[in-house]
C-alpha cells in the first residue's frame, strides 16, 4: 500500500468492456483508499457517468482503437501532454493498446513513471485474426511493446499467462512484470431477469453475457448451436449484450433454424440479473486476458464453458469450475455445450467451486490492494531515483 497519498492519471481507450470496468474498480478503490484520481478516456466511456457521480475528475480524449490514426492521436498526445504538465501526477496507469502507446509516451516526455495494463498484449491476437497483414502487425505490434517496455515503471498482466508471454517476449525485464488477477464483485442475491426466466421455461438455460466483438466468438457459438439443433439437443441459449455484431448476430438468428431456442437480448444497466437466471455461462473467445465476464458468473455460481486461451484456465478449471475447449473448435464446443446441458449434477458441484474460487481468488479488495501496493514501490523507487 503507497504510504503517502499520490495524484493518479488512469488512461484508458475501450469505452466499454472489461477493461473499462476494471478502470472503474480501480479507480474508486484507490480515490476510496484516500488517493486523488483523474481518469482520462474516451468521451463516451460506459464507466463515466458512475466516475463523476462518485466525484472523480473525468477528462475527455479523442482517443480510438486503431492501430494508426494519425489525427486523433496527436489530438491525444497533446492533451494528455499537457494534462501531465499542469496535472502534477506521481504515477500514470495506462490500460490497452492505444492508451498505452500514447499515454506511456506522453509520460516519459514529462517524466513521470508510467504502468501498463495490456488487458490482453493486442499484438498476440493478431495472428488468430482472419487478415493478409497479421504477420505484419504482430511483429510491428511486438516491436512497439518491446521499445515501449524499456521505460515502464512496470507491466500489470490481468493473469499469469499474459506475464509469461510478456517475459517470454522480451517486453520488459522480468523484475518489472508483474501478475494482478482480475478482481470482480457480485450481488448474488440479485433477481433473475424476467424475460429470460419466461423464455428459460423448464430450464436448463445456458447463455453469454457479453459485448458483441469479433473477439467473443460468436460466430463459433451460433455454428455449435445450430449444429446441436440438427441433433435435437439444443438446449434453450440467450446471448446477451451490446456491440458492433449485434445486428449480425440478429440476421443469422432470423434467418436460421434457431430463433425459438435462442434469445438475443440488448445489455441493460447490471450483468447479476441475467446471470441470476442462467444455469451455465459460455465464453467461446478466440483470446482474452482475463475476462470478467468470467469472473462474473463465477462469482454468481455458474459453472463456465470457456475457450482455453489467455488466463482463462487459471479460473476455468477442467471438470472443477467448468469446461475449457480449443478456440474455434465447433464441434467440441457442441459436445461441450449438451454435456454440461444434460448434467445437473455436474452444473450443481461446478457452480459451487466457482463461486468458492470467485469468492477466494478474484475479489476486487484484493486486486485493489495488491495494485495500490505496486503503486507505492513504483512512486518509492520514482522517488529514491531522483534524489
Amino acid at each position: 500500500m503507497a504510504e503517502r497519498p499520490l495524484k493518479l492519471l488512469m488512461v484508458l481507450q475501450p469505452p466499454d468492456g472489461g477493461a473499462a470496468e476494471q478502470v472503474l474498480r480501480l479507480s474508486l478503490g484507490a480515490a476510496q483508499a484516500g488517493h486523488d484520481v483523474t481518469v482520462a478516456g474516451p468521451a463516451q466511456a460506459s464507466m463515466r457517468p458512475r466516475l463523476e457521480a462518485a466525484g472523480l475528475r473525468f477528462v475527455a480524449l479523442p482517443i480510438v482503437g486503431s492501430m494508426v490514426a494519425p489525427k486523433e492521436d496527436v489530438g491525444t498526445l497533446r492533451r494528455l501532454s499537457r494534462l501531465l504538465a499542469q496535472g502534477g501526477f506521481d504515477l500514470v496507469h495506462t490500460h490497452a493498446q492505444k492508451a498505452g502507446v500514447i499515454g506511456r509516451v506522453a509520460a516519459l516526455r514529462a517524466g513521470v513513471p508510467a504502468l501498463y495494463t495490456p488487458h490482453s498484449f493486442v499484438y498476440r491476437t493478431q495472428l488468430v485474426r482472419p487478415r493478409r497483414s497479421a504477420q505484419a502487425r504482430f511483429l510491428f505490434g511486438r516491436t512497439v511493446e518491446r521499445a515501449l517496455g524499456r521505460g515502464s515503471a512496470a507491466i500489470v498482466a490481468v493473469a499469469e499467462e499474459e506475464r509469461q508471454a510478456a517475459i517470454a517476449d522480451s517486453i520488459a525485464p522480468p523484475e518489472r512484470v508483474h501478475t494482478i488477477l482480475n478482481g470482480v464483485a457480485c450481488d448474488a442475491s440479485a433477481e433473475p431477469d424476467r424475460e429470460l426466466l419466461a423464455f428459460r421455461g423448464d430450464g436448463p438455460l445456458l447463455g453469454l453475457v457479453s459485448t458483441l466483438r469479433d473477439q467473443k466468438g460468436l460466430p463459433t457459438l451460433l455454428d455449435a448451436l445450430e449444429l446441436l439443433h440438427s441433433r435435437g439437443e439444443l438446449p434453450r441459449f440467450a446471448i446477451v449484450g451490446n456491440g458492433p455484431l449485434w445486428g449480425e448476430v440478429r440476421e443469422r438468428l432470423d434467418a436460421g433454424p434457431l430463433g425459438d431456442r435462442v434469445l438475443l437480448l440488448p445489455f441493460g444497466d447490471r450483468v447479476e440479473p441475467y446471470l441470476a437466471a442462467l444455469d451455465a455461462f459460455v465464453l467461446p473467445s478466440y483470446w482474452e486476458g482475463l475476462p470478467l465476464a468470467v469472473l462474473e458468473a463465477m462469482c454468481m455460481g455458474l459453472p463456465v464453458v470457456a475457450s482455453a486461451v489467455g488466463g482463462t484456465p487459471e479460473a476455468v478449471i477442467e471438470g472443477e469450475t467448468g469446461l475449457l475447449v480449443e478456440p474455434g473448435n465447433v464441434v467440441a464446443l457442441a459436445e461441450r455445450l449438451a454435456t454440461i446441458a444434460q448434467d445437473a449434477e455436474g452444473r450443481a458441484r461446478m457452480g459451487r467451486a466457482a463461486r468458492e474460487a470467485a469468492q477466494a481468488r478474484f475479489g476486487i479488495e484484493r486486486m485493489v490492494s495488491e495494485t495500490l501496493d505496486l503503486y507505492g514501490r513504483v512512486a518509492a523507487t520514482s522517488v529514491t531515483g531522483s534524489t
